[in-house]
């Protein structure tokens, strides 16, 4: 289906696409640089610094799930390893991932379902959190779009040669993320109606067994030696499935009613209005050679059936997050697009727009990102600090993102960590782990209290460490707090400043 459009309406869409990619820097990177890294983004930076023999082991051991993500990075990193840099990486995935999905959707859909496309996405309060984010989800977006690229070239262009592209795909996809394997059972079923001859079963036989058999580690690991890290997860119910529903809409939890329920109705009824108008402009529901309804069944299928899936299996083992769920988000919103393109036609840019409006407004709400950031923190730190001192942190990933800043924004306190200094073999460990005795105390004028969301395990092994701390160096006092950090200065000098954010 290709569209031509007239030159006023060309530089409109253009005008609008400029705009959300604004929205999406403003919303993303801007914001993400301005709170700094948070704790699975502080995993990342410190395990990327390691060496090769320190990073191997550490993903053997901990993080097989996104063994490629930190490979690449680590590359990456050592041509630049900024906190700008790293996000920028993300964001090149993500921008990557967005035009293996334009490129199909515009040449079945024309470009208006296109450029509608690209600016929901860009806009999204989720999508444009994690397209920056120090994580794995951005290259696995960029992995489900080219296989779902190539799906297109497979099954609706009858291009057979991007078999390989889809296995080479699907390989170093479910080495990203291993939900991604959920993403890949999708589209191999989706493609069996188009096997036509021993050579096409042949094929899709091959690149499927190619991608099962690189992923037999990847499930091992998760099955045998889950490290604990989704322990905070719970059973989900019908009500998380409601949320996952905002979510996917681009309703921030923190966006006023009218915002929240307007995107969660909206994007939902143009998903129906896409699917009736591609079975009447079709003719029927005869699937077989109706490519306009096997693209919108595909990014169906693809944006629902994962969550299914997952739901099912967390009643038994619970592993539901909405953040699991991003490399599947942009196909829902597809569905939207097509919705909005064929009901408005020549006037589809007016429903964007509105759509534009309601999707900043919900990024502008959206504060609940993950509490735990450092930026300011270590700013506190790097103005306050001095000569004969030392940081107490109760969580290694305090430690670790305080290190990161350091490296790149040296503050020349050079403040010696407690109880221990990180490194990748008491990275993982629990407070019972912890040293009873702080060494070397009687050195320090003055001791740095770092806490953050403390177990009660860890609550206890920090009444003991403050004894230890106060009859030393003197007694601990509130110095800093932010959302979820908090620092105490511990000296026998009282404190001339403290700072406190809401």
């Amino acid at each position: 289906m290709t569209l031509q459009l007239s030159s006023t309406e060309r530089n409109l869409w253009f005008i609008a696409l400029l705009v959300s990619i604004g929205l999406c820097l403003f919303y993303g990177l801007r914001y993400s640089l301005s709170e700094g890294v948070w704790f699975d983004e502080a995993l990342t930076t410190y395990f990327i610094g390691l060496g090769w023999a320190d990073l191997f082991h550490f993903i053997a051991r901990y993080e097989a799930n996104m063994a490629l993500y930190y490979i690449v990075l680590k590359f990456w990193s050592m041509a630049a390893g900024s906190e700008f840099a790293l996000r920028v990486f993300s964001l090149l995935c993500y921008a990557g991932a967005l035009w293996f999905m334009f490129l199909p959707i515009n040449k079945h859909l024309g470009i208006r379902a296109a450029f509608t496309f690209l600016i929901l996405t860009l806009c999204h309060f989720y999508l444009a959190r994690y397209s920056v984010e120090i994580r794995g989800y951005a290259l696995a977006l960029l992995f489900m779009a080219l296989m779902w690229f190539c799906w297109t070239r497979i099954v609706l262009d009858g291009e057979r040669n991007y078999w390989l592209w889809y296995a080479l795909a699907g390989l170093f996809a479910v080495h990203t993320h291993f939900y991604i394997a959920l993403g890949i059972f999708c589209l191999g079923l989706l493609a069996l109606p188009a096997l036509k001859s021993r050579g096409d079963v042949g094929r899709w036989l091959g690149a499927h067994l190619v991608i099962g058999v690189s992923f037999l580690p990847i499930l091992a690991f998760v099955v045998f030696k889950e490290s604990g890290q989704l322990a905070w997860l719970t059973a989900p119910d019908l009500k998380s499935l409601i949320y996952l529903g905002f979510d996917y809409s681009g309703a921030a939890p923190e966006a006023s009613r009218p915002v929240r329920f307007g995107l969660l109705f909206a994007v939902g009824i143009l998903v129906v209005i896409g699917l009736l108008r591609v079975l009447y402009s079709e003719g029927g529901i005869k699937v077989r050679g109706n490519r306009l309804l096997q693209l919108w069944i595909s990014a169906l299928v693809i944006a629902v059936v994962p969550v299914g899936i997952v739901f099912l299996v967390s009643q038994f083992e619970p592993v539901f997050s909405t953040r699991f769920f991003t490399p599947f988000m942009p196909f829902y919103l597809m569905l939207a697009a097509i919705g909005v393109t064929l009901a408005f036609r020549t006037w589809a840019l007016a429903p964007v727009a509105l759509a534009m409006l309601l999707l900043a407004l919900s990024a502008h709400a959206y504060t609940h990102r993950e509490p735990n950031r450092w930026a300011e923190a270590f700013g506190f730190l790097a103005n306050h600090c001095g000569n004969n001192q030392a940081v107490l942190y109760m969580t290694p990933r305090g430690q670790a993102a305080i290190n990161y800043y350091e490296k790149h924004d040296p503050t020349g306190c050079d403040l010696d960590p407690l109880p221990f200094k990180l490194v990748p073999e008491n990275y993982f460990k629990g407070p019972d782990e912890y040293p009873d005795q702080l060494e070397g105390l009687n050195q320090y004028r003055t001791v740095w209290l770092v806490m953050t969301h403390l177990s009660n395990p860890e609550r206890d092994k920090l009444d003991r460490y403050l004894e230890q701390v106060e009859s030393t160096a003197g007694p601990c006092e509130p110095a800093y707090s932010n959302v979820a950090v908090e620092i105490h200065r511990c000296s026998q000098v009282g404190i001339r400043e403290v700072t406190k954010t809401p």
